[in-house]
């Protein structure tokens, strides 16, 4: 049998997380100085984004590197759990995130701050929009050859931060016409965003920790790939969870009751190794039963 849910588990999104860290660590020192001269709520909400985002990215690398260690003999199916707490925390201080800020814009709306909007505010919210754009982009090609709940940590923050940054270069450019109150106001809509994000992120890896099946179409897709294994005549009873962000497969296939032990073995060999090159299996497992037929192998 294959050996692939023992080996260590490597999501790539360690490169990533490093990234993340070195952009946030630049951009809390630049907000931390534009709100001084500014007093810009939206120019703090990025503050704050930003220093949350290094709280996570630290959350993340922990776990990252926690999920890649090898299998041992207490952990006989590798650490690949450690991705999906890692991005659980990083969904909880999102949460905490958008109290912060909506508290900040409802605190500036009814004290009636006036911000001083210069052009080190719109440097530094477009400077951000487009480092957090590139680094979506980055991610969003990385998610399409990967399942990784680190990298799903780090595309929502990023898509977090791209609307937090496109709304507030609007504030910026309407409280620059004379349209004060547009600094606070707009703030309140991103908070709301940042939470939603945050809440579905900690429903999707809730999902993985918690050993959820997927959905009936991945299960149908698994059903096919077995089925077309040379030898299987039949698919008898499939099931799969989540163990982390990958699946464990547990299926049954029906082979003709005259192949020999060997034969059936090689069949089964077969459909563990078809099943566990899908980029979602971490590791299938394959019982096999006979059947009174015509062998059509």
């Amino acid at each position: 049998m294959t050996n692939k849910g023992r080996e260590i588990q490597d999501s790539g999104a360690r490169p990533f997380v490093y990234v993340m860290l070195a952009i946030n660590v630049g951009l809390v020192v630049a907000s931390l100085l534009v709100y001084l001269s500014s007093r810009s709520q939206l120019v703090l909400a990025q503050g704050f984004d930003s220093l949350v985002d290094i709280a996570a990215g630290i959350i993340l690398a922990i776990s990252v590197w926690v999920g890649s260690q090898p299998h041992d003999e207490n952990h006989p199916y590798g650490h690949n759990r450690a991705e999906p707490i890692g991005a659980l925390v990083t969904a909880v201080l999102a949460g905490v995130l958008a109290f912060e800020v909506l508290r900040s814009a409802v605190d500036s709306l009814i004290a009636g701050d006036v911000a001083d909007m210069d052009i080190w505010v719109a440097a530094i919210l477009g400077g951000k929009f487009i480092l957090k754009g590139l680094l979506l982009t980055a991610l969003v090609r990385r998610k399409q050859r990967t399942q990784s709940s680190a990298i799903d940590a780090l595309r929502v923050d990023a898509r977090n931060d791209l609307f937090a940054c496109g709304t507030s270069l609007l504030g910026f450019g309407l409280a620059s016409y004379g349209f004060h109150w547009a600094d606070g106001v707009l703030a309140i809509p991103v908070a709301f965003y940042i939470g939603v994000n945050g809440f579905q992120l900690a429903r999707e890896n809730l999902r993985y920790l918690m050993g959820e099946a997927p959905s009936e179409e991945i299960l149908q897709g698994l059903r096919g790939m077995t089925s077309k294994v040379e030898g299987v005549i039949d698919v008898g009873r499939l099931r799969a969870q989540y163990i982390g962000p990958q699946l464990h497969v547990e299926v049954e296939i029906l082979i003709n009751e005259f192949k020999s032990a060997t034969q059936g073995h090689d069949i089964a060999l077969r459909v563990q190794q078809v099943l566990e090159a899908n980029d979602n299996v971490n590791q299938a497992f394959v019982h096999i039963d006979t059947v009174d037929t015509v062998d059509h192998a």
